[in-house]
């Protein structure tokens, strides 16, 4: 027997896949984006009868290809792991490592969210507390934090402050660095469980579990990559060839529901 719940259900699951892909292949050139899935199926049985519902959907969080950059304060994570950004209330995460410093502050480029790290002692030893990452420039010396000439991050997500000093006689340029944040990244227990905040970003969730912040390269965490940017993970064949099953699904679905919908007419006309 037809039902027009069932076939509706159906159409409008169609079209939750295809737009689900047509945005994963918009974003397939997008920093740290990850893929969207969308399982569609029939759960018939004496509860469910009548009903077509999506069955799952998630995010994949494989690994996007890195790519070397010039700019100093692009990064990327190789493995494990979330960098650590606030909006002022609250801590989101994400693999989008295109990052500024504005008003003093490393920021997440595509947000304006403010990167969380753990300031460091002369030594490189971390504080326990978690903090925006600043790196203030002088208008009138240009000097970073008023002494540094220059910064750069290491492949443990270290920054440190650049001063090169030039011998007058020798013109020979010495450049010493003094650590002064360490950026932070955050794991979870099921990643998949997140919640998308922004296009590149995530929150958690209480299927995600709570955040678990650390360094890289500490116990499952990957490393960070400096100068570099994770790429999407979108596989362009595969999300072309998703569309086309969808859009088969949808103009069948479509197809039925019109039919059935003319002899539902047909019907009615002949009981009048």
């Amino acid at each position: 027997m037809f039902d027009m719940n069932y076939q509706t259900n159906a159409i409008m699951g169609n079209q939750q896949q295809m737009n689900t892909y047509f945005t994963n292949m918009q974003n397939q050139f997008t920093p740290g984006y990850k893929a969207e899935t969308v399982n569609f199926g029939d759960l018939m049985g004496q509860a469910m009868a009548g009903q077509a519902k999506i069955t799952s959907s998630g995010i994949v969080f494989t690994q996007g290809q890195l790519v070397q950059t010039q700019n100093p304060t692009d990064l990327a994570i190789s493995g494990n792991g979330f960098f650590v950004v606030s909006d002022g209330a609250r801590n989101n995460y994400t693999r989008d490592g295109r990052l500024e410093f504005k008003e003093g502050f490393l920021t997440h480029k595509a947000t304006g969210m403010k990167v969380m790290g753990y300031a460091l002692d002369a030594n490189g030893n971390p504080s326990s507390q978690l903090t925006p990452v600043n790196l203030g420039l002088d208008p009138v010396t240009k000097l970073y934090a008023g002494r540094f000439t220059n910064f750069h991050f290491d492949a443990a997500g270290k920054m440190y402050g650049d001063t090169a000093m030039t011998d007058p006689l020798t013109k020979q340029t010495v450049v010493s660095s003094v650590p002064i944040f360490q950026v932070a990244v955050g794991s979870f227990a099921n990643p998949s469980g997140l919640r998308k905040s922004g296009t590149t970003t995530f929150m958690e969730t209480e299927n995600s579990g709570q955040a678990v912040v650390g360094t890289p390269g500490q116990g499952a965490l990957g490393t960070v990559c400096a100068q570099s940017l994770e790429m999407s993970n979108v596989d362009f064949a595969q999300q072309a060839a998703a569309i086309g099953m969808a859009k088969q699904n949808y103009e069948a679905n479509f197809a039925a529901f019109k039919a059935m919908d003319k002899m539902t007419e047909n019907a009615i006309g002949l009981i009048r």
